[in-house]
C-alpha cells in the first residue's frame, strides 16, 4: 500500500484487530489499566482523541453496546462514574475547604477588627476628661433663699448633699440595681449581654422598651456627654464607661450615679429627692419610698408625685416586682411597703416659686452667664408669702364666683422698692407663667387715683364739689354703676364710691394731658386713649402699678422694685449687693399727698374698699373692676408697705357666674386686708398726718342741698339725675359695668 493510501486510511473502519485492541482498552475489566510505553501509545488512540477518532471507537463497540447505544442513554446511567469520582473527590478536599473558611473568616475579622481600632482611634480623640467625678456638672447650681433664710427655689441642678453608697441600707441600693442594672458588681462597665438582649426586645416590639446601658454608661452619659443619640456618642459613652472602671470601685461609681441622675421636680440625686419627695435623709427610706424613687429614674416627668401621683405608685410597685425577683426583698416586704409618708406636695407650699424665677432672671441680669455654684439672698418674706396663699384658696373656696379658672397675681413693696410677697398664679405646678410680672390688664378703677391727685395739684381740695351727673363727650356715654348718679358731691367721695361720670369730668376738666403726666410721673408708661383714661383702660402690669403707688405711700419719694438683696458662693464669697438708688427728689409735694392720703383712706373706711380694712393699721386704697368683670382689683398702702391684688382670667373673659361677677371690692379687697395683715406682722403702726378740710359756705350749702335732695337746676338738654344710691348698696353690689 503506497504512504498516500496509508494516511487516507486513517479513516476507514477500524479492522477487527484493532477493534478488539479498542473494545479492550476502552472496556476492560475493573483491574486499573497499565500504562503503556511512549511508543506503543503513539500507535493506539491518544487520551485526547480527534472527533474521528471517538466516532471510531463509538460505532467498533460489540452487538450489545451498539444495541443499547441505539437509545438515548439514561442519565443517571450515564452520571454514575462521574459522581462517584466527585464524591471521592470532595471526600479527599473537606480540610481543604474547612481550611479555606477558616481564612476568609479570619481576613473578615481581621478586617473588621482593624475598622473598629481605627473608629475606637478616631472616636477616642474627641473624649471630654474624665476629671473629678463629684464636681462634672452640665448646669451650676443656683439657691434661693427668703429673707429669713428659707430655700425657696432651686434653679439649675439641685444635687444636694452627696452620698456613700456603701452607708445605704441593702434595700435603698436594691432599688436601683434591680431596675436598672442587676449586673453591676459583675461587669467592667459595658455589658454585651444585656445590650443584645435589649436590641432583641426592642426588634420584637419595633420600639424602645429596654435599653442596654449600664449604671456605669447612665453616670458618663448624665455628667459627661450631650443627650445626643449618634454612633459616635455611644462608641464614646462606652469608652468612657471602662475608664471609668478602670479608676474607680464599684462602690464609688455607684456613689456619683445616685448623686448625679435626676428624680424629677428639680431634684438632682438622691439626697435631694429624699428631701423633696420624703423629708428625710437617704439613708432613713423605706422600702416602699427607695422603690418610688428608683422608678422616677424611668421617666422623672411622668412619673414625679408632683406631676401624678397614682401614677408614681403603680412604677413603685413594678419597682418592687423587679427586687423580689432580684433577691433583693421578700414577696412579703413587697406586699407590706407603703407610700404614706409622701410629703403633702400642696400648691401654696411652693408658692415662692414664683418669686424664685424672677430672683434667678435677675440674677443673670446682674451677674450674666451663671456659671458657677451660686446662693442668691432675696427680699421675699417666706411667712407672709404663704399665709397669702392659704388665704387665697380659703377665699376661693368660699366664693363661688371664685372659679378655678379665676387667676391671681399678688404684690407687696416696701417704700425702698424691696419686694416682700411675690406671687403670679394659683398654681405654680400647673402654669409658671407670672402675671404679676407679665400680665398687662386693664386697671379700671384703681387708675382714678391718678385723675385725682391731678385735680389736688391743680389745687382743688377733698371737699371740693364734682358733678356727677350724666355725661356725654361726642358720641361716647359712659354710666355709673347700675345707671345711677349723685348729683354734686365732694371729690372725695366721688372717689370712694367710684363714680365714673365725677371723675371723666373731673379729668376733662383739668385736662387728659395733666394726668397722663402725672401718671408717667409715678411710673406708668402709658399714653392718652381718650376720654376712657379716666376709667383704666390703658394696661399695665401689677407690678407697674404697684410701682406707680409707691410714691404714694413714701412720702413722694419714688423708688424701684428689687427682689435680689445679695449674691454670694456656697462657701459665703460675695459676688453682689444691692445698693439703693439715690432718687433726685419726691415726684408729688408733701402738702399734696396729706389731702391725698386722707381720700384714699376714705375709699377704706367708707366706700367700696371697707373689706380691705386691717386690724391696728391705717389702709389707704382703691378698688377697681374693668369692664364685664374681666379684671378686679385692689391697690393701696398701709404703714410704709404697698400692696396690689389683681383677679382675671387667663383667656381675658368675664368672671360671671349665673348673671353675678366678681369685682374689686369683694375678694381683691378681701385679699388684699389678709395679705397686708400678714406682711405687716411686727410692723408698727403709722399714723397718718391728719387732714383738715377747707370749709367755704357755697360749698357747705351746694353739699348740704344734695344730701337733702334739693334740686340743682339741670342744663339745657341734661336729664335731671335720679336719687343717690346708698353707699352699702353700692359697695356690695356686683357691677355690671366699669368700676
Amino acid at each position: 500500500m503506497s504512504k498516500g493510501s496509508s494516511t487516507r486510511g486513517g479513516n476507514k473502519k477500524p479492522t477487527a484487530k484493532r477493534r478488539s485492541a479498542t473494545r479492550g482498552a476502552g472496556q476492560g475489566s475493573a483491574s486499573p489499566r497499565k500504562r503503556t510505553p511512549a511508543a506503543s501509545r503513539t500507535k493506539t488512540a491518544s487520551p485526547k482523541k480527534t472527533p474521528a477518532a471517538a466516532k471510531s471507537r463509538t460505532t467498533s463497540r460489540p452487538a450489545t453496546s451498539r444495541k443499547s447505544s441505539a437509545k438515548k442513554p439514561s442519565p443517571r446511567g450515564r452520571a454514575r462514574p462521574h459522581r462517584t469520582a466527585k464524591r471521592s473527590t470532595s471526600r479527599h478536599s473537606l480540610p481543604r475547604r474547612i481550611g479555606s473558611l477558616l481564612l476568609r473568616a479570619g481576613a473578615v475579622a481581621f478586617v473588621i477588627l482593624g475598622a473598629a481600632l481605627v473608629t475606637l482611634i478616631l472616636y477616642a480623640r474627641d473624649l471630654p476628661p474624665v476629671g473629678d467625678l463629684a464636681t462634672a456638672r452640665k448646669e451650676p447650681r443656683i439657691e434661693i433663699r427668703a429673707s429669713g433664710g428659707e430655700v425657696i427655689g432651686i434653679r439649675g441642678q439641685d444635687r444636694g448633699v452627696p452620698v456613700d453608697a456603701a452607708t445605704l441600707p441593702p434595700h435603698v441600693i436594691g432599688a436601683f440595681l434591680a431596675t436598672e442594672d442587676r449586673n453591676f458588681y459583675h461587669h467592667v462597665g459595658v455589658n454585651p449581654v444585656a445590650i443584645i438582649r435589649a436590641l432583641a426586645v426592642n426588634l420584637r416590639a419595633g420600639d424602645v422598651e429596654q435599653g442596654g446601658s449600664t449604671i456605669t454608661q447612665q453616670l458618663v452619659k448624665n455628667l459627661l456627654l450631650t443627650p445626643e443619640r449618634s454612633v459616635q456618642r455611644k462608641v464614646q459613652e462606652m469608652l468612657l464607661a471602662l475608664k471609668i472602671e478602670a479608676m474607680h470601685d464599684k462602690d464609688e461609681i455607684l456613689s456619683y450615679y445616685l448623686n448625679a441622675v435626676y428624680f424629677g421636680n428639680g431634684a438632682y440625686g438622691l439626697e435631694a429627692a429624699a428631701r423633696r419627695y420624703f423629708d428625710k435623709a437617704p439613708a432613713e427610706l423605706t422600702i416602699g419610698e427607695a422603690a418610688m424613687l428608683a422608678g422616677l429614674l424611668k421617666a422623672p416627668s411622668r412619673y414625679a408625685p408632683t406631676a401624678d401621683k397614682d401614677a408614681a405608685i403603680a412604677r413603685a410597685r413594678i419597682v418592687l416586682s423587679a427586687m423580689v425577683d432580684a433577691d433583693y426583698i421578700s414577696e412579703d416586704d413587697a406586699a407590706t411597703a407603703s407610700f404614706a409618708t409622701l410629703v403633702d406636695l400642696d400648691p401654696e407650699e411652693s408658692i415662692g416659686a414664683y418669686a424664685a424665677d424672677y430672683a434667678f432672671l435677675e440674677a443673670r441680669r446682674l451677674l450674666g452667664d451663671i456659671e458657677r455654684d451660686i446662693v442668691i439672698e432675696t427680699t421675699i418674706d417666706y411667712e407672709a408669702s404663704l399665709r397669702t396663699a392659704r388665704a387665697r384658696k380659703r377665699i376661693a373656696a368660699e366664693d363661688d364666683l371664685y372659679t378655678p379658672e379665676v387667676q391671681t397675681a399678688a404684690i407687696v413693696l416696701d417704700e425702698d422698692g424691696a419686694i416682700h410677697v411675690l406671687i403670679g398664679g394659683n398654681d405654680y405646678g400647673v402654669t409658671p407663667y407670672n402675671r404679676a410680672i407679665r400680665a398687662k390688664r386693664q386697671p379700671g378703677s384703681v387708675f382714678k387715683p391718678f385723675v385725682y391727685l391731678s385735680a389736688l395739684e391743680e389745687g382743688f381740695r377733698p371737699e371740693d364739689l364734682v358733678d356727677d351727673s350724666r355725661v356725654a363727650i361726642g358720641d361716647w356715654h359712659p354710666k355709673n354703676y347700675k345707671d345711677t348718679y349723685a348729683g354734686m358731691v365732694p371729690l372725695s367721695e366721688a372717689m370712694a364710691r367710684s363714680l365714673n361720670a365725677a371723675a371723666i369730668r373731673m379729668q376733662e376738666e383739668i385736662g387728659r394731658d395733666r394726668v397722663v403726666a402725672t401718671a408717667r410721673r409715678l411710673g406708668l408708661d402709658i399714653d392718652d386713649p381718650g376720654p376712657s383714661l379716666a376709667l383704666g383702660v390703658t394696661e399695665v402690669t401689677p407690678m407697674e402699678l404697684a410701682t406707680a403707688y409707691l410714691p404714694l405711700s413714701g412720702g413722694g419719694i419714688p423708688a424701684s422694685p428689687y427682689i435680689v438683696r445679695r449674691i454670694t458662693t456656697p462657701q459665703g464669697g460675695n459676688l453682689y449687693t444691692y445698693k439703693p438708688d439715690t432718687a433726685d427728689g419726691p415726684v408729688v409735694s408733701r402738702e399734696v399727698l396729706v389731702a391725698f392720703d386722707y381720700m384714699m383712706r376714705e375709699v377704706v373706711n367708707s366706700g367700696s374698699g371697707f373689706r380691705a380694712r386691717i386690724q391696728g393699721h391705717y389702709a389707704a386704697g382703691k378698688t377697681g373692676t374693668s369692664q364685664h368683670s374681666r379684671d378686679a382689683w385692689f391697690a393701696g398702702y398701709a404703714s410704709g408697705l404697698v400692696g396690689v391684688v389683681w383677679l382675671g382670667r387667663d383667656d381675658d373673659k368675664p368672671m360671671e357666674v349665673g348673671g353675678r361677677s366678681i369685682s374689686g371690692s369683694r375678694a381683691p379687697a378681701t385679699l388684699w386686708s389678709a395679705m397686708m395683715t400678714a406682711s405687716l406682722d411686727g410692723v408698727p403702726p403709722r399714723e397718718p398726718t391728719p387732714y383738715v378740710p377747707r370749709r367755704r359756705p357755697d360749698t357747705l350749702l351746694s353739699h348740704l342741698a344734695s344730701l337733702l335732695g334739693v334740686e340743682r337746676p339741670v342744663k339745657m338738654g341734661e336729664e335731671t339725675p335720679p336719687p343717690r344710691t346708698d353707699i352699702e348698696d353700692l359697695i356690695t353690689a356686683e357691677p355690671a359695668g366699669m368700676e
